[in-house]
C-alpha cells in the first residue's frame, strides 16, 4: 500500500507540472451533458527496440472530461477507461496516394485520475479524488506507462459501442507484444512524400452510456528517422482533438472525399443503438484512360464490425490491380487468447459488383472482420471515370447490409473523361527534345515529366460537378480552354496543341504551388461556361501556362498540359 501511495503522489507531482505547462493553452470550456472523455493530447511517443522484424512504439495520452458529470475512474473494476492507439502512413504509390494503418496497440487499463487543466481552465476536481475525472479536468498517461505490458489488456474483450469489458484481462508478454508493432519493411524516413500519424482512443462505460463516445479519438503527426531495421518516431505537429487518424488524409489533401457513416448496433437504452464509421476515398486519373480508386474505411466503435465491402461495377468495365490492406493482431489478441485471423480479404468481380469479404461469424468467430479502432483499405484500377453509386457494407456479428450513397466508383459505357494529346513523344515529339512522361504534357523547366491535366466529379449537364485540375506547371497564371473538336497534336511554343473548333476560354487562374483548377468558388460550372446543350456532347480541353525560365526551350514562352476528352451526359 505504501508503494502504491508513493506512486500516486509521484503521479500527482508530474501532473502538476503538466498542468502548469498546459494552462497557457487551456480555455474556458462549456460542457456537454453527462461524462465525456476525449483525448486532449497525444504525447510521446515511446520507442522500443525492434524485435522479429517489427518496430514498436507506445502513444502517450492526456485525457480530458468535457462533460458536466464526473467521469468514473475506478481501478480494478469495469468503471475506468481503457486506452488504445495506432499508427498511419501516407505515401504516393504508382501515381496515387494511400493512407494506411500500419499497426495498433492493446489497451492500457487506467487506474487513477489526476485533475489537470490541459483542456479547460475551469476544471472542477472530483471531490472523491482519483476515482473520477472532474468536470473540465485532465489526466496524463505517459507513453512509457501506456506501453508497460503488465498494465495492458486485449482489444477483443472490449465492446467499444457499450464501453463494456472484462475487468481482469490477460496481459501480453514477450518482445513488444501489446505495443503498437509495425513491419519494418513498410517503414522509411519521413519526407515530403512520406508522412506518419499516431492516433489515440479512450473507451469507458459511463461515457458510452451517455452516448458521448463518438469523439473519443484524436491524432497527431509523427516524424520518422532511421532504418533500415531500427526506426525512431517523434511528434511533428499538434494534437487534432476529437478527430480520428483517417481524417488527416483529407486535411493533407482537400480533394479527398470523407463521409461519416452511422451503422446500427445491438445495444439498447440508454445507448442510442448506433455506431460510427468513417469512409475516405480518392479517385486519381492515371492517364491513358485509367483511373485508380482508393478507399479507407475506419471503424471507430462498431461492435458488430464489418465483413464485406462491395461496389457495383457496370458491364464492360475492366478492373485490374485489386488490392487490400489490413492491420495485424499480435500477441494472442483474439477470442480464446489466439490472434484474430489475418487472412486478407479477397476482392472479386462477380454479379456486377467488386466485393471484398471475410468469413461470417457463423463460419469463424476469429475471422478478419474490420473491428473497432481499426482502418482497412480497398483499391483497384479501372478504365472508366467515376460516378456516384451505392456502396454496400455487410456487418459481421449479424446478417445485415448497410447501404452508403454517394460513393465514387467506375461509370458505365464510354469513359466520361479520357486523356489524349500527350507530350510523351508517342505521336508527336515536343519541340526541343522536351518530351514529358506518359500521358502528360511536354517537359518544362521545373518538371521533366511535364504538366498533367486531370478531372474529378461528374460530367452531367443537369448536375455538373466536374473540376479540372492542372498540376506540375510553372509561371504565375494559366488559362483553361475548351473546344468542340480535336486535331492531331501540333507544336505550339514549348508544348503541343490539340484543341480546335469553337474554342471557349473557361477561365484564367492563378498558379499556386504549381497547381490550379477550374471552376473555383464563384465560377460557373464548365457546362454553363461552355454553353453545353441539355442533351450533352463531347468537348476537348487543355490548360495553357507560362514558362518560369525564359531560356528553357527558347524562344517560346509558354507550354501546355495534355488534353482531356470530356463526354457530357444530360
Amino acid at each position: 500500500m505504501k508503494t502504491a501511495l508513493l506512486s500516486i503522489r509521484s503521479l500527482f507531482a508530474a501532473a502538476g507540472a503538466l498542468a502548469l505547462a498546459a494552462t497557457a493553452s487551456a480555455q474556458t470550456c462549456t460542457f456537454v451533458t453527462g461524462p465525456d472523455v476525449i483525448v486532449g493530447e497525444c504525447t510521446g511517443p515511446q520507442n522500443y527496440t525492434s524485435t522479429g522484424g517489427l518496430d514498436a512504439i507506445a502513444v502517450g495520452t492526456t485525457s480530458c472530461n468535457v462533460g458536466n458529470v464526473v467521469l468514473n475512474w475506478v481501478s480494478s473494476s469495469v468503471n475506468h477507461p481503457v486506452i488504445g492507439g495506432g499508427v498511419f502512413k501516407y505515401k504516393q504509390v504508382n501515381g496515387a496516394w494511400r493512407f494506411e494503418q500500419l499497426g495498433q496497440s492493446w489497451l492500457k487499463h487506467a487506474f487513477v485520475a489526476l485533475q489537470g487543466t490541459t483542456c479547460c481552465s475551469n476544471c472542477t476536481p472530483n471531490p472523491g479524488g482519483v476515482s473520477g475525472l472532474g468536470i473540465g479536468c485532465s489526466d496524463p498517461y505517459t507513453a512509457s506507462r501506456n506501453g508497460t505490458q503488465s498494465g495492458l489488456g486485449p482489444k477483443y474483450q472490449v465492446n467499444a459501442n457499450t464501453g463494456a469489458y472484462i475487468a481482469a484481462p490477460p496481459h501480453p508478454s514477450g518482445g513488444n507484444n501489446g505495443r503498437c508493432q509495425m513491419d519494418v519493411t513498410r517503414l522509411e524516413p519521413s519526407s515530403a512524400n512520406v508522412r506518419y500519424f499516431m492516433e489515440a482512443q479512450y473507451v469507458t462505460l459511463d461515457d458510452s452510456q451517455w452516448n458521448n463516445n463518438d469523439n473519443n479519438t484524436s491524432y497527431r503527426e509523427l516524424s520518422c528517422t532511421g532504418g533500415p531495421t531500427e526506426f525512431s518516431f517523434a511528434t511533428a505537429g499538434s494534437t487534432q482533438r476529437r478527430k480520428a487518424g483517417i481524417e488527416a488524409w483529407k486535411v493533407i489533401d482537400p480533394t479527398v472525399n470523407q463521409l461519416t457513416i452511422s451503422v446500427p448496433e445491438s445495444s439498447a437504452a440508454p445507448y442510442d443503438g448506433n455506431a460510427k464509421l468513417i469512409l475516405s476515398w480518392q479517385v486519381t486519373n492515371l492517364g491513358g484512360g485509367q483511373w485508380h480508386y482508393e478507399y479507407a474505411l475506419y471503424n471507430m466503435n462498431s461492435d458488430r464490425s464489418i465483413r464485406a465491402f462491395s461496389l457495383p461495377i457496370p458491364a464492360g468495365v475492366t478492373v485490374s490491380n485489386i488490392g487490400f490492406n489490413d492491420v495485424a493482431y499480435l500477441g494472442n489478441d483474439g477470442n480464446g487468447n489466439v490472434n484474430f485471423d489475418g487472412t486478407d480479404w479477397t476482392g472479386t468481380v462477380s454479379g456486377g459488383a467488386l466485393t471484398w469479404s471475410t468469413q461470417t461469424l457463423a463460419q469463424n468467430n476469429n475471422a478478419n472482420a474490420l473491428r473497432w479502432g481499426t482502418t482497412y483499405n480497398f483499391r483497384f484500377d479501372a478504365n472508366t471515370a467515376p460516378q456516384q453509386v451505392n456502396l454496400t457494407l455487410s456487418q459481421y456479428k449479424i446478417v445485415n447490409d448497410v447501404v452508403v450513397a454517394g460513393v465514387d466508383a467506375p461509370s458505365a459505357g464510354q469513359p466520361a473523361v479520357t486523356a489524349y494529346c500527350a507530350g510523351d513523344g508517342v505521336l508527336t515529339d515536343c519541340p526541343c527534345a522536351n518530351n514529358g512522361g506518359t500521358g502528360r504534357g511536354c517537359a518544362n523547366s521545373s518538371f521533366a515529366n511535364g504538366a498533367l491535366l486531370s478531372a474529378t466529379g461528374t460530367a452531367s449537364v443537369s448536375g455538373d460537378t466536374l473540376v479540372l485540375n492542372a498540376s506540375s506547371m510553372t509561371g504565375a497564371t494559366c488559362v483553361f480552354f475548351l473546344g468542340d473538336a480535336q486535331m492531331l497534336p501540333v507544336i505550339v511554343d514549348d508544348g503541343l496543341g490539340c484543341v480546335t473548333g469553337s474554342v471557349v476560354r473557361l477561365g484564367t487562374k492563378a498558379v499556386g504551388g504549381n497547381n490550379s483548377s477550374f471552376p473555383q468558388p464563384g465560377d460557373p460550372t464548365i457546362s454553363v461556361r461552355a454553353s453545353i446543350p441539355g442533351a450533352g456532347g463531347t468537348r476537348f480541353v487543355q490548360c495553357f501556362y507560362r514558362n518560369a525560365v525564359a531560356s528553357f526551350c527558347p524562344p517560346a514562352t509558354s507550354n501546355r498540359t495534355n488534353g482531356l476528352q470530356i463526354t457530357y451526359v444530360p
